[in-house]
């Protein structure tokens, strides 16, 4: 399944409406995971993750009619209160960086990276 549909289904979009939105946020989403690993192709093992992180910035920046789940803001006991930060682009894309570090680009070579011929 194309990533377009992928991501529709995610989010439960039957009809086209939206398809001019949904393809800016999976080039977005693409664009970002290329620049966090420093990579000019994006590899076919995370085309999977591209449709997952659009839809989850489709949910926290409430495009359509697809709600973000709801998040605790603060809690309160007794005289304690703990305040959370809303949710941005960069905190939704952290969710991911343990699937995406295997793939970032190093900058250096290590010796088992080069051949002996």
């Amino acid at each position: 399944m194309e990533q377009l549909g992928t991501l529709k289904m995610l989010l439960g979009i039957k009809d086209d409406e939206q398809d001019s939105l949904l393809s800016f946020l999976i080039e977005d989403t693409v664009n970002m995971i290329m620049a966090y690993c420093h990579i000019d192709v994006l590899p076919r093992q995370l085309e999977s993750l591209v449709p997952k992180i659009a839809a989850d910035m489709y949910r926290a920046k409430g495009y359509g009619d697809s709600k973000s789940p709801e998040v605790v803001k603060s809690i309160s006991e007794g005289e304690r209160s703990v305040t959370y930060t809303e949710t941005d682009n960069d905190k939704i894309f952290s969710n991911y960086y343990k699937r995406l570090d295997p793939f970032r680009k190093r900058k250096g070579r290590v010796p088992s990276d080069i051949s002996i011929q």
